[in-house]
């Protein structure tokens, strides 16, 4: 297939670009993924450019994954390689190890902890030794994060909001030897300004494309300015419209400025979306059109796109407002023929499932499946995931600090080693100068340097021997991946001793089951075949996994999470002004706006939103007026769409049960 087939209207124009930066404004439904993949393949198989010359970034593994999917596809037809996609951590990740000798303000090796770890050692470590509530203490990681996102960390003369928790910190990260991964970027663009002339950037970038360049923040887009002085030209494609990541610094400012930033360039523009019915368009453009610093960009319906639908829908209740999503489900499914998959249904939050609790019961009593993933995790977050994933981690590397500390307080294992002991440990660490895995081998061999030492003497020497499990699958030689048979035996074996050790260390067979099964369609999913690869696919951000769609059942996802999906009808629930915006103010509250904005232009052909006149039970303390019943109509839709009863509606569809 050649690299300009099947590409309508402004794609072409777009896809065949180059000669200087250049900026693609791509509205929902565009063929923005699209573009850029036959950009990546005009610039190989007709330009010459070698494939180690480009590089693309995506904001999340989600959006990397699909890129790198369709450029691979694309060039294997002309048995071409496929250049590297990844997302900006993972970049700044392969630099910063790269180079890890200029590296000395990280301690070493480089280990990122992922959220499970960040969450559960290294938050509630530090909220202990502090004496800070949940709340406090991850606000405090988030101002931390915020100072290297906005680059507030560089300004002259920063200091640190509170010393004290920077204090406690400093000193945890160096017992426990990790990064945190909102730091990553910031890192690299530190170490490149320190070290302008030894830092050694990974091949001769000459075509940097990067997509959702609107959710970019300060950092990341230094990142980008320092990869175009050093010679590359810059292709970034997003929309203004579709920013919603204000709570990580992303701001649209950055590609509204793009023009005036990088010279020379040229605005480029895909106008029409073959995604959405005409309806559905309508009513997001007229969401898009209430930020008057948007650019002005046309979003049209495709030529053979239908009316659609869209319905806006008022309830009494939650409990009636479930009822009514049923119904509508019901009617999608028996009288519209859809499957279940092909219906998305939208909160704009849910914590401790408060509003998909309710919505769930409603829908399987009428007898429909569904899938609810409203909150990040999966198995390797529960227990017996978990002591799997950190025995990985440990037989690659037997000084990894935050998986011994796992292992040793894992719920899993009846150890009875306790907070308490653990504290112990801790404070001899820092006491003698030892990294927490220096500090375990020396109560291994004098167990009574601590209380209670010979417990934990017993708990690390049964650790090793379920690590040596696995130790052997991390070969000093490299491996041939390129034979396949070479590779399924390499993978045959991964996965044989992954079963055995499983069936030592998850006593329940359900929850074996579930751990192996998640495990192997990761490895199948990112062709995982070595420990290594698979300890990587498992633990890299934005688990690919936990934002698919489950197939044969009606999917709940939260709105931040349903960017990038799309779906035959789309339910979004709760629209209200107590959630949207919120308490939302200021730049916020175009967020809010903007993600409400996304969250319509997901359906194609119906949307229905719904809200209530009332909340009650849990839902009532939920929003921006916790313990008032009451509930309005979020202002973003107030003349966009007439209002109409739920119940009423519900009745002419027949399914009204």
């Amino acid at each position: 297939m050649a690299w300009d087939d099947e590409l309508r209207g402004r794609q072409l124009e777009a896809a065949g670009h180059t000669g200087m930066h250049a900026r693609l404004l791509a509205g929902p439904g565009t063929g923005k993924t699209l573009t850029l993949t036959r950009r990546v393949a005009k610039l190989v198989t007709e330009d010459g450019v070698p494939p180690d010359s480009i590089l693309a970034v995506a904001f999340t593994r989600v959006n990397a994954y699909d890129l790198r999917r369709s450029v691979a596809d694309e060039l294997s037809q002309h048995s071409l390689s496929t250049p590297r996609v990844s997302t900006l951590h993972s970049f700044a990740l392969r630099q910063l190890l790269r180079n890890s000798r200029l590296i000395t303000s990280l301690p070493q090796p480089l280990r990122i902890a992922d959220d499970f770890e960040e969450k559960f050692i290294i938050r509630a470590d530090i909220a202990q030794m502090l004496s800070l509530r949940d709340r406090e203490i991850r606000e405090k990681f988030a101002e931390l994060s915020s100072d290297w996102q906005s680059l507030a960390v560089e300004n002259s003369g920063y200091q640190p909001a509170d010393p004290n928790f920077m204090g406690a910190w400093s000193q945890h990260r160096e017992i426990y030897g990790y990064t945190l991964r909102s730091e990553l970027v910031w890192q690299l663009k530190h170490a490149v300004e320190e070290n302008p002339d030894e830092f050694d950037l990974e091949g001769d970038i000459q075509h940097l494309l990067v997509d959702e360049y609107q959710d970019l923040n300060k950092c990341d887009l230094a990142i980008v300015r320092i990869l175009a002085d050093l010679g590359a030209e810059v292709f970034c494609a997003g929309d203004d419209d579709q920013s919603i990541y204000g709570f990580r610094r992303a701001h649209p400012a950055g590609i509204r400025r793009f023009l005036d930033e990088y010279h020379p360039s040229v605005s480029l523009e895909l106008d029409t979306c073959w995604r959405c019915d005409r309806s559905i368009v309508a009513v997001g453009q007229y969401v898009a059109n209430l930020d008057h610093n948007r650019i002005e960009k046309p979003l049209n319906p495709c030529a053979g796109a239908g009316d659609g639908e869209v319905h806006l829908l008022r309830f009494g209740d939650q409990h009636e407002e479930a009822r009514g999503v049923a119904s509508i489900c019901r009617y999608l499914i028996d009288v519209e023929q859809y499957d279940p998959d092909d219906i998305l249904i939208l909160l704009r939050s849910d914590h401790q499932e408060r509003y998909s609790s309710v919505l769930k019961a409603a829908l399987c009593s009428r007898g429909m499946d569904v899938n609810v993933r409203s909150e990040r995790g999966g198995p390797m977050d529960e227990a017996p995931g978990r002591y799997v994933l950190s025995l990985m981690r440990l037989a690659l590397n037997p000084h990894d600090d935050l998986a011994w500390r796992t292992l040793l307080q894992s719920v899993g294992r009846k150890n009875q080693i306790g907070s308490k002991t653990i504290a112990a440990i801790y404070d001899y660490a820092v006491k003698s100068g030892l990294r927490f895995h220096q500090a375990l081998r020396c109560i291994e061999d004098d167990p009574e340097t601590i209380p209670r030492g010979r417990l934990a003497q017993r708990e690390v020497s049964a650790i090793r021997e379920l690590r040596d499990m696995l130790a052997d699958l991390s070969p000093s030689e490299p491996l041939d991946l390129e034979d396949d048979v070479e590779r399924a035996r390499i993978r045959g074996e991964l996965f044989g001793r992954l079963s055995d050790l499983a069936g030592i260390v998850i006593p329940s067979q359900e929850d074996r089951r579930s751990v192996l099964i998640h495990i192997e369609r990761v490895a199948e999913r990112f062709n995982a075949a070595t420990l290594d690869q698979l300890v990587q696919a498992l633990t890299s951000p934005e688990d690919t996994l936990d934002q698919e769609l489950e197939s044969e059942k009606i999917n709940i996802l939260t709105m931040h999470r349903a960017k990038g999906l799309s779906a035959k009808a789309v339910i979004i629930v709760a629209a209200e002004e107590q959630l949207i915006p919120g308490d939302a103010r200021g730049e916020a509250l175009d967020d809010e706006r903007r993600l409400l904005y996304v969250s319509l232009t997901r359906a194609k052909h119906q949307l229905y939103i719904t809200y209530c006149n009332r909340r009650i039970a849990r839902q009532r303390h939920s929003g921006s007026a916790p313990g008032n019943p009451r509930r309005t109509l979020t202002p973003f839709l107030r003349g966009a769409v007439n209002v109409e009863s739920g119940a009423r509606y519900c009745r002419t569809l027949g399914t009204w049960n």
